[in-house]
């Protein structure tokens, strides 16, 4: 996941758990880097909102703050952490993306099995689009039946649109445009 912030660095995150800004110069042609937040659990979505990064986890909501202005983060905000996880490898949360209203919007993958077969055990947000409110107090399913949709997009209009990958009960890689309560055909 990545964003930029209102003074030109990009934050972007790594699926092994760190933050990073980076400051691109151009005319040298050179970035430097420097670590903004560790520690996290699987963050493959990041959005700046508010001048605050707020990352994706496997598992919650999360809104980092630099306290002392120091360049790194001091506090994780546990903002929303109400999605249901389990222990399947493959249940990833992909994506982070607002709408025009500042709502969240995320996408958790199906607990698919070892070599693709089947499904581990689905819990109630396995395979769902997420909305997520601006304030974080309350979070409901968007949509369901994605296998593992690594990317979401959100229009200008509140547009949502999700891709999946191919493989159990998914016979192609798709682009859906999504509307509220939608069943997308897996999971």
């Amino acid at each position: 996941g990545l964003d930029f912030l209102t003074d030109g660095r990009i934050a972007v995150c790594t699926c092994h758990g760190d933050v990073w800004l980076v400051t691109v110069n151009e005319k040298a042609g050179t970035c430097s880097w420097q670590r903004y937040a560790t520690g996290l659990y699987h963050p493959l979505g990041l959005k700046v909102v508010d001048g605050k990064v707020v990352v994706l986890e496997r598992g919650q909501l999360t809104r980092l703050h630099d306290l002392n202005n120091d360049g790194e983060a001091d506090f994780y905000e546990a903002f929303n952490h109400d999605m249901a996880v389990t222990t399947g490898f493959h249940e990833f949360a992909f994506d982070l993306q607002t709408d025009p209203e500042g709502n969240f919007y995320f996408a958790k993958a199906g607990p698919v099995r070892g070599g693709g077969s089947g499904f581990e055990y689905i819990a109630a947000h396995s395979g769902c689009l997420l909305k997520v409110s601006k304030d974080g107090t309350k979070q409901e399913i968007y949509a369901s039946g994605f296998r593992a949709p690594n990317g979401i997009g959100v229009g200008p209009k509140g547009e949502v649109t999700s891709g999946d990958n191919e493989g159990t009960w998914t016979p192609m890689c798709r682009l859906s445009l999504i509307k509220p309560g939608d069943f997308c055909g897996c999971v």
